[in-house]
């Protein structure tokens, strides 16, 4: 027999824990007529949010004003962005910042008590509040302590979600597979919330966490949801480059405080793409770079921090000198960081309405796997931890709402196990980065595109064996080469250029 829920939330990043949070503050939830259960596909801190080191945007300065974060966020999205939506996240913030703060967040204040906002690229201002170079980890710390102080929460870790189905009674079921036990078990739920994260492992260079092969964007497509521009994924420019890989992100935020890019020749070059000069949005920013790259004949550029006063960098950016020094004997007060863009962040996703709910009755997204129409066509630095938390707000009211809707699950005999299929997972990213990286062209993505349909053309279908590790790695990898399919379709069948995506072929 199904367990039912009336929401389960896939996913503990900000995006999971927030809606969490908001949903058990609520009376429905104290009295008992409220049921949910969270779902981690790893440890409840094995998210991107644990890893992010910019901070949260929001207007706190008097200097600053809603109307200026607006802007900023226009100009970064191509201004393809939805402007309701980014009106009302934006006024939200420093209500949800206050939110944060209640809950117990520690965030970096000046000598005078005040909270020290700091400037990244793309903003006007100096509006984002944080925590050293780890307020994704202050966050991510803030949120899990918060909610082991809520009673007879159901919180199930290293479980995937193997298989979403939704009956006649428009209930969702869940085959839910725990990878310590190695069983499965069956789920149902009134809602579904998708808080899945991105699609970091449709690469081969990506600063996202191991776990993020877009599972929830891979079943809201199959369920019917509309994705939007799956194909707007912004690179982040400055990702530690060594011995041909990427193994950490230097924070944008650096470059806030300073920090110049220079080529091989040690020339600094972005004032020569953009007036902001190392300051542009990230897809000017990672085009620059790749320019620079070309032109040199070189593998990677330089970020030179040595000109930012040694006391700033030890006090705001501790875990990057320390990450930098111990793992490759860099030293920032004199040494050149070697840089190169790398998958960062997925600006396009399931397609939400302003509450997180999706083109699907009860199914909304949040966070980075939503399209919310925030970002547009490139994401502003530091608004997508903004994004999710103020999302999770939003949607806990719609439903709430629909919980009250009395949905009777059409119990089926238990789940079977998925088919899969033995595929490549490093020829698949090796595809996908090739033809779909930060420039592109016509007949590059329709060779990624014939490319992967022949690899789906060819892999061999079996049973899946949860006893066997290579079973869950091959589901995951069969999701990782359907997306690839529809990321690559949705990069062809774009018009222009516009944010992250760079179609030579369109200039």
């Amino acid at each position: 027999m199904s367990k039912h829920y009336d929401i389960i939330i896939v996913g503990s990043g900000v995006a999971g824990l927030s809606t969490l949070l908001y949903l058990t503050a609520n009376e429905q939830y104290k009295n008992g007529a409220l049921s949910i259960a969270l779902i981690a596909k790893g440890a409840l801190d094995q998210t991107n949010t644990d890893w992010a080191q910019g901070g949260i945007a929001a207007v706190k300065s008097l200097q600053d004003n809603f109307e200026k974060h607006i802007e900023d966020t226009m100009i970064a999205g191509g201004h393809v962005n939805d402007f309701n939506i980014v009106k009302k996240v934006i006024n939200a913030a420093p209500a949800l910042m206050q939110d944060l703060i209640n809950w117990g967040i520690h965030l970096d204040k000046k000598i005078d008590g005040s909270f020290d906002l700091v400037k990244e690229g793309g903003h006007s201002e100096a509006r984002i509040w944080h925590y050293q170079d780890t307020t994704g980890h202050a966050l991510q710390e803030t949120l899990i302590k918060k909610t082991k102080l809520v009673e007879k929460l159901v919180i199930k870790t290293n479980n995937s979600i193997l298989k979403v189905e939704k009956d006649e009674n428009d209930v969702f079921h869940l085959l839910n597979f725990d990878k310590i036990a190695k069983t499965t078990e069956s789920l149902s739920c009134s809602q579904l919330v998708l808080a899945t994260g991105g699609v970091g492992c449709l690469f081969e260079k990506t600063t996202n966490q191991s776990i993020t092969t877009g599972d929830g964007i891979y079943f809201a497509h199959q369920l019917g949801a509309k994705i939007k521009n799956l194909s707007f994924i912004q690179f982040h420019p400055t990702g530690l480059y060594s011995n041909s890989a990427v193994s950490f992100l230097i924070s944008e935020a650096l470059r806030g405080a300073g920090a110049i890019l220079v080529n091989k020749k040690l020339e600094a070059f972005m004032q020569q793409y953009d007036p902001r000069g190392s300051l542009a949005p990230r897809d000017i920013v990672s085009r620059a770079i790749i320019s620079e790259m070309n032109k040199l004949n070189s593998e990677f550029v330089y970020l030179d921090a040595t000109k930012i006063d040694p006391a700033y960098l030890t006090t705001h950016f501790p875990n990057i000198l320390k990450h930098c020094k111990d793992k490759f004997d860099i030293d920032l007060f004199k040494d050149l960081i070697p840089v190169v863009p790398t998958q960062h962040y997925s600006c396009g996703g399931i397609e939400v309405d302003e509450f997180g709910e999706t083109s699907i009755d009860g199914l909304f997204a949040i966070g980075e796997c939503a399209n919310t129409g925030l970002h547009g066509a490139n994401r502003l630095a530091s608004n997508s931890l903004l994004e999710a938390i103020a999302f999770a707000k939003f949607a806990t009211t719609r439903l709430l709402v629909k919980s009250n809707i009395n949905k009777v699950p059409i119990f089926k005999k238990t789940m079977d196990l998925t088919k899969i299929k033995y595929l490549d997972r490093s020829m698949i990213q090796y595809i996908i980065s090739k033809y779909a990286g930060v420039t592109r062209s016509n007949d590059g993505l329709k060779s990624g595109i014939e490319a992967l349909c022949q690899i789906r053309a060819n892999a061999l279908s079996v049973e899946m064996n949860s006893k066997e590790e290579y079973s869950l790695l091959s589901w995951e990898n069969e999701i990782i080469l359907e997306l690839g399919i529809l990321l690559l379709e949705d990069a062809y069948s774009q018009p222009n250029n516009i944010g992250v995506h760079y179609n030579l072929d369109l200039i």
